[in-house]
């Protein structure tokens, strides 16, 4: 297998999708407790993408965004990027925060810890239940702010350690107050022959051969 690209069957994203709402479910109740009212935040889709081409998620290289990086550290090592359209992301914390989150670019006082702490939530606990289901010590470290073009967000992701081309990305919808939700992209780039230690450790727990499907 060469990168999480060479192989990876719709099963076996299926169970990274199983991790990854569990963890949305614990980021969602976090942040319910926070905000004091109900969160909703889903994962409806996952796949594999070309790290190049991660930009247009959030509307091309030019495009204002904002990046929330961690290291992951333990069996697996590679990095975590909670990525986002800048303006979506204000609004985004307008809704949890209220209007008052709305400063002066490029951020108000108030949204940059927010936006960090959310980071921190979505990937910690991404982490942990992807840990529980694999049976693997997943660790991160304390997220790394960045707001910038989306393709010089990405150029540093990549740039952040050894990596391959190809990415999982995990779609989120977050919901802050039932009137609408906010998407956000958790990119998780292992390490290279990280992917395979993952996804055996995934078969081994789930039975699901990686090429499966």
């Amino acid at each position: 297998m060469n990168g999480p690209g060479g192989g990876l069957g719709p099963l076996a994203l299926d169970a990274l999708r199983e991790a990854a709402n569990q963890g949305a479910a614990r980021a969602a109740t976090a942040l319910s407790r926070m905000v004091g009212r109900p969160v909703s935040l889903a994962v409806p889709t996952v796949r594999l993408l070309d790290l190049g081409e991660a930009s247009a998620l959030v509307g091309g290289v030019e495009r204002p965004a904002v990046g929330a990086c961690v290291r992951v550290e333990g069996a697996c090592p590679g990095r975590l990027l909670l990525l986002g359209d800048l303006a979506t992301a204000r609004l985004l914390l307008a809704r949890l925060l209220g209007p008052e989150a709305r400063g002066a670019p490029p951020l108000a006082p108030e949204e940059a810890p927010a936006l960090r702490e959310l980071g921190n939530l979505l990937c910690a606990h991404y982490l942990n239940a992807l840990s529980e289901l694999a049976g693997l010590r997943l660790l991160p470290t304390p997220p790394e702010l960045a707001v910038d073009m989306a393709g010089a967000i990405l150029e540093g992701f990549a740039a952040g350690g050894p990596g391959t081309e190809r990415a999982l990305v995990l779609e989120s919808r977050l919901d802050p107050d039932g009137k609408g939700a906010f998407p956000l992209y958790l990119i998780h780039l292992p390490d290279p022959g990280s992917i395979q230690a993952l996804l055996e450790a995934l078969a081994r727990a789930t039975g699901v051969d990686p090429r499966d499907g």
